[in-house]
């Protein structure tokens, strides 16, 4: 009998353990596969902090949005320009831009919402003439963020390159320090990113005029077959948190709405 017993119990394990593994791979297998968004460094919006974590506004907006698509994701820190170029290749799903950036405009579908509007503020020595006009540039050493787009601006700065003297700079720090220290005339930025870096190290000398807005949406890459149908989940979903009132604090991160 307890032979008997034995073999019915194993038998009744064996089955037990058939079915439960069916069970675990029929729900690898529904289970949506994380993808990739990328950001580039520009705190507070996105950044990498010291233990490796992403931070910042925009990554915390992105976290919450894609919570409420069931969408997992993994957050990745980009440059700019490999940023671009992995989104082209599908490697990276999603990122947050510039609207209308021409540089995605072939190759990733737009979202129509608006994320948040950032200032584009240039950047001058109180002795140096303020402008209200990237016209205004022309003739003058101008310092741009390595790697940033600046909207639709970028083009203007492609196209009239050879009516100004340009130079990249890598950090916001060396940026500002360029125009304090009189290296160069003027440099156009994001204004919270500027301003957050002034404060943070004590710059002086400093003024500024705001001289375009701009709104920053979502992008997908168009590797990805749904592309559309994600970017429309986004839109539905990121208005659905502005209509409650549940976006991310603009003050935890120091940023003032434009």
């Amino acid at each position: 009998m307890s032979l008997r017993r034995s073999s019915r119990t194993s038998l009744f394990m064996s089955l037990l353990f058939s079915i439960l593994l069916l069970s675990t791979e029929a729900s690898a297998q529904t289970e949506p596969e994380p993808l990739e968004f990328g950001y580039i460094h520009l705190p507070p919006f996105g950044y990498t902090d010291s233990e490796g974590q992403s931070k910042g506004y925009l990554v915390e907006l992105a976290r919450q949005v894609f919570s409420a698509m069931d969408q997992p994701v993994r957050f990745v820190q980009h440059p700019a320009t490999r940023l671009y170029r992995q989104i082209d290749s599908g490697e990276t799903a999603f990122t947050l831009a510039a609207a209308d950036l021409h540089r995605l405009k072939n190759t990733a579908v737009e979202a129509e919402e608006p994320a948040i509007t950032l200032n584009l503020t240039v950047y001058h020595r109180k002795d140096t003439q303020p402008v209200s006009d990237v016209e205004q540039l022309k003739g003058h050493h101008v310092v741009l963020m390595k790697g940033y787009s600046y909207g639709q601006l970028g083009r203007f700065f492609e196209a009239e390159s050879d009516a100004m003297r340009i130079t990249e700079a890598r950090t916001h720090q060396s940026a500002l320090q360029m125009i304090q220290f009189g290296r160069a005339d003027y440099l156009l930025n994001y204004q919270t990113s500027a301003d957050t870096t002034i404060a943070q190290h004590g710059l002086t000398g400093l003024e500024s005029d705001v001289i375009a807005r701009l709104d920053v949406h979502f992008f997908v890459s168009k590797m990805l077959a749904n592309a559309q149908a994600l970017a429309d989940d986004w839109d539905q979903n990121l208005r659905d948190l502005k209509q409650h009132d549940r976006m991310p604090s603009k003050e935890t991160y120091n940023i003032k709405s434009p």
